[in-house]
C-alpha cells in the first residue's frame, strides 16, 4: 500500500530524479529538486531503494519555474529554470565521469554547455489513444496532451487538434505519430502508425495531406499503406544542405545544429587533410562537417532509410567523390575494411561504443578521435577505454540539445598521446 511522505530532497540523481535518503533506503522522486520538501506518495519499495510520485512541493527551490509547461509529460525538467538546469546538467556529467570512467573532473576543463531557446524541436513523436494525440504520461501508457510543450514551435502544437481530428473521421486506430520540419517551421512531414482497414488508413492520408507535405501511413507491423507528397524535407545545417526523411536519425535541435557542425569541423581541421571515419553516420551531418575540414569521408550506417537519404543529400554536394557511404553496422565494416584513419568521429545510439568497438576505433584512429554523445554514463565508460589505449582528452563541450529534460549533449575530443 503507498505511503505519503514528507521528505527533504538532497541532490539530483543522473535520470533527472531528486534525491532522498530515509529509513527505506535511496528514493528517488521524479520532479523534486535539491533543497525542496516535498509530499511524496511511495509506489515502488525495493530492497534498497524507493520510488516516489510528487504530490506537492512544500518548500520550492528558488530553481523552480512555474506555469503550463512545468507540468508538460513530454519535458521532465520543464520546472527548472533553464540556467540552473545547465549548471545542474554540467554537475552531473562531471560526476558521471568520476563515478563511471573514474576520470577527474579536471580533465573536462571549463567545460562550456551552449543554450538552447525554446520552440527547438525538428521532430517530435507524440503516441495515440482515446482520441488523443500527445505524450505518455510518465510510468504509463495514458496519452495527455502536449499543447503547452514549449519545446515545440507553436504552429505544430496548433496541429496538434488537425491530428486528433483526422484520426477520428478517418475510421484507423492511430498509436503513434512522428512529425519532421523544416529549420523554419515552413513545412512538415509526418508519419502516423495506424491499424485497421485499408480504406480507413487511405482517409486518413488523405484528411492528413490537408496539413502537411509529405505523408505516410503505416501498419504497427511497418507495412506501408499510404505515401503522399515529399518523401524528404531539405535541411540547412553548418553551410550544407540535407534530405531528411521522417523517420530517419538527425539531431533534433534547430537552433544548434550548425554549432554542432561547426565544432566538429573545428577539431577535424586540426589534422592536415586526409582520411576520415564517420561511424554510425546517419544521414551525414558529421560527413558534410569533415568534408568542410578538407578531409575525405568514409561513412558507416546501418539503418537503409538513414543510408538512403545520406545518398540522396551526396548527390548534391560538389565533393561527392570525396565522400564514400558504406550501408552495414559498423562493426561488420571494421571486420571488411582494414583501413586506419587521420579523424574517426563517432556518434553512437545511446547504448554507447562497449569496451571492444571502443578498443578497435581507437586502433583504427590515427591522430585524432571526436566523440559525439547523448549519454553520459556511455561515454564515460567509452572515454575509459580509450584514455586505456594510447588517447588523452583534448578538449570538451556540452550542448543543452535536449533543453527542459535532464538529457545532454556532449562532444569530447581526444587526441593520441605522443
Amino acid at each position: 500500500m503507498s505511503r505519503l511522505l514528507e521528505v527533504r530532497i538532497e541532490k539530483l540523481a543522473p535520470t533527472g530524479e531528486g534525491i532522498v535518503r530515509n529509513d527505506d533506503g535511496v528514493g528517488f522522486v521524479a520532479g523534486a529538486l535539491p533543497g525542496e520538501l516535498v509530499a511524496t506518495t511511495q509506489y515502488e519499495v525495493k530492497k534498497r531503494f524507493w520510488r516516489g510520485r510528487l504530490e506537492a512541493v512544500l518548500e520550492p527551490s528558488p530553481a523552480r519555474v512555474d506555469g503550463p509547461h512545468a507540468g508538460c509529460a513530454g519535458c521532465d525538467w520543464a520546472h527548472v529554470a533553464p540556467a540552473a538546469a545547465r549548471d545542474a546538467k554540467r554537475a552531473l556529467f562531471l560526476e558521471t565521469m568520476r563515478r563511471i570512467g573514474r576520470l577527474d573532473p579536471d580533465l573536462f576543463g571549463e567545460l562550456p554547455i551552449e543554450a538552447s531557446p525554446p520552440a527547438y524541436r525538428l521532430r517530435v513523436r507524440f503516441h495515440a489513444a482515446g482520441g488523443r494525440v500527445g505524450y505518455h504520461t510518465p510510468g504509463s501508457h495514458r496519452v495527455v496532451s502536449a499543447a503547452s510543450c514549449e519545446a515545440i514551435e507553436a504552429s505544430t502544437r496548433a496541429l496538434l487538434p488537425a491530428l486528433e481530428e483526422a484520426a477520428a473521421a478517418s475510421g484507423a486506430s492511430i498509436t503513434e505519430v512522428a512529425l519532421l520540419e523544416a529549420r523554419d517551421a515552413g513545412r512538415r512531414l509526418v508519419r502516423a502508425t495506424a491499424a485497421g482497414a485499408p480504406a480507413a488508413a487511405a482517409r486518413l492520408g488523405e484528411s492528413l495531406r490537408r496539413a502537411f507535405d509529405g505523408v505516410t501511413v503505416r501498419t504497427p507491423e511497418g507495412r506501408l499503406q499510404v505515401e503522399r507528397g515529399a518523401r524528404t524535407l531539405e535541411l540547412p545545417a553548418g553551410g550544407r544542405t540535407f534530405a531528411v526523411s521522417v523517420d530517419t536519425f538527425f539531431q533534433g535541435n534547430r537552433f544548434l545544429l550548425d554549432r554542432l557542425c561547426e565544432d566538429v569541423a573545428a577539431e577535424a581541421r586540426r589534422v592536415p587533410p586526409g582520411s576520415s571515419l564517420d561511424a554510425f553516420g546517419g544521414t551525414g551531418l558529421f560527413a558534410g562537417a569533415l568534408l568542410s575540414a578538407g578531409h575525405r569521408v568514409q561513412s558507416v550506417e546501418a539503418d537503409a532509410g538513414s543510408v538512403a537519404d545520406a545518398r540522396r543529400t551526396r548527390a548534391q554536394w560538389p565533393e561527392a567523390e570525396r565522400w564514400e557511404i558504406a550501408s552495414a553496422p559498423v562493426e561488420r565494416f571494421l571486420d571488411e575494411d582494414d583501413r586506419r584513419f587521420d579523424v574517426v568521429v563517432v556518434d553512437p545510439p545511446r547504448a554507447g561504443l562497449g569496451e571492444d568497438l571502443a578498443r578497435e576505433l581507437a586502433r583504427r584512429a590515427k591522430t585524432r578521435f571526436v566523440y559525439v554523445s547523448c549519454d553520459p554514463a556511455t561515454l564515460a565508460r567509452d572515454l575509459a577505454v580509450l584514455t586505456g589505449v594510447g588517447f588523452v582528452l583534448r578538449a570538451a563541450r556540452l550542448y543543452d540539445l535536449f533543453a527542459f529534460t535532464h538529457r545532454v549533449e556532449a562532444i569530447v575530443a581526444l587526441e593520441r598521446a605522443a
